[in-house]
């Protein structure tokens, strides 16, 4: 896809509209272009500590069974602590390393994908009974855990453990998130991953981790930050088998937009080897591509009272080749033309087998005659 039309197209020939051009598309994708965030609950270990998490980013390919979830944690809070974030997940996750790379390449599709959009004047030119833990490992500045658990008294008791093993002192409590978590667990969520983390008065981005596990929905925890404090700007960037219709709320569909053109939202298809570019393990999800959906909330995080769960029935049909279709129309005084030769030709067609029954006729007739 280039990033330049070519020659032919008058508005970005001109130097200077090229330059206010890309201007403006930059400035609407800025947006975008931030380090990720992901959605967590947390519960500092300083008791009089606030904790933030003022924006959310992460990307999310899910083929109908199976789910790969990038996420990193950028978060601030009032000043120094020890965080325990904890992400509920509807079955048992692999947990590998992830990297930046994965978004810049999104950037990048999008980037090219607006240009191709407004460069070319329009589209057609251009996802019983105690706590068993499952995995342990140190990844980057994480110290992530999955657990299995029933109830939250088993979590909290496990929790405990947890930091006790890792020199921490202070004693965990759900506090404002036992409600969340109480939901989670009489929804059938069993599996929680817990990474603790330093959180400071500074912004900061922690290198991204990769989730893979099965699921019958698209699924992105937003409940569990409903009890943290404060706004947020949730930027998630869906990778799907076919087009997302519906099923999103209370997130919507962010938009492309020139000044004072219609805004167009920012989904369309991407290839298998687009996708590889973002993460090998996503391009091995989807053979034939994938649709790329973009979605955005901003708001404060108490009104996320429902997790982001997709079904199958909000997404079109598996991303396919195009049908390829070819219609040629011509003007009426050509059709017209053709139809009068088409009639002359029958008449003499017509006439020059009368003429010859006739002929032949003639001649019987006088070797009858003779």
């Amino acid at each position: 896809m280039d990033l330049l039309a070519s020659e032919k197209t008058p508005f970005l020939g001109d130097p200077g509209l090229r330059k206010w051009f890309l201007l403006l598309i930059t400035f609407l994708l800025l947006s975008l272009i931030v380090p990720a965030y992901a959605d967590r609950g947390m519960i500092p270990l300083s008791p009089d500590v606030s904790v933030y998490e003022p924006g959310q980013k992460a990307i999310i390919a899910w083929d109908g069974e199976e789910e790969i979830l990038i996420l990193s944690t950028d978060t601030v809070s009032s000043e120094e602590t020890l965080v325990l974030e904890i992400l509920p997940l509807p079955s048992k996750p692999t947990v590998e390393s992830a990297s930046f790379h994965s978004f810049e390449e999104m950037q990048i599709l999008i980037w090219e994908e607006g240009v191709n959009l407004y460069g070319t004047f329009g589209k057609e030119g251009a996802r019983a009974g105690g706590v068993d833990v499952v995995f342990h490992e140190k990844i980057g500045a994480h110290d992530v855990t999955v657990i299995m658990a029933t109830g939250s008294s088993e979590l909290v008791d496990w929790m405990e453990d947890f930091l006790e093993e890792n020199n921490v002192t202070q004693t965990p409590s759900l506090g404002n998130l036992e409600p969340a978590v109480e939901d989670y667990m009489g929804r059938g969520f069993r599996y929680y991953v817990l990474d603790l983390i330093t959180v400071s008065s500074e912004e900061r981005s922690v290198d991204p981790i990769l989730y893979r596990f099965d699921s019958a929905f698209l699924y992105y925890p937003l409940l569990i930050t409903s009890p943290v404090e404060g706004s947020t700007d949730i930027t998630l960037f869906l990778l799907t088998q076919g087009q997302v219709i519906d099923g999103y709320y209370p997130l919507q569909k962010a938009s492309y937009q020139v000044s004072g053109g219609p805004w167009k939202p920012i989904e369309f298809q991407v290839s298998q080897g687009e996708l590889s570019k973002i993460d090998l393990r996503i391009g091995s999800l989807f053979e034939g591509g994938a649709w790329l959906t973009t979605l955005k909330y901003e708001g404060e995080l108490k009104w996320l009272t429902e997790d982001l769960m997709i079904t199958q029935d909000s997404v079109t049909p598996s991303v396919s080749e195009p049908d390829i279709q070819v219609e040629i129309a011509f003007p009426p005084t050509i059709v017209i033309l053709c139809f009068v030769l088409g009639a002359v030709c029958t008449l003499i067609g017509v006439f020059s087998t009368l003429l010859l029954t006739s002929s032949k006729w003639m001649q019987k007739k006088k070797r009858n005659e003779g």
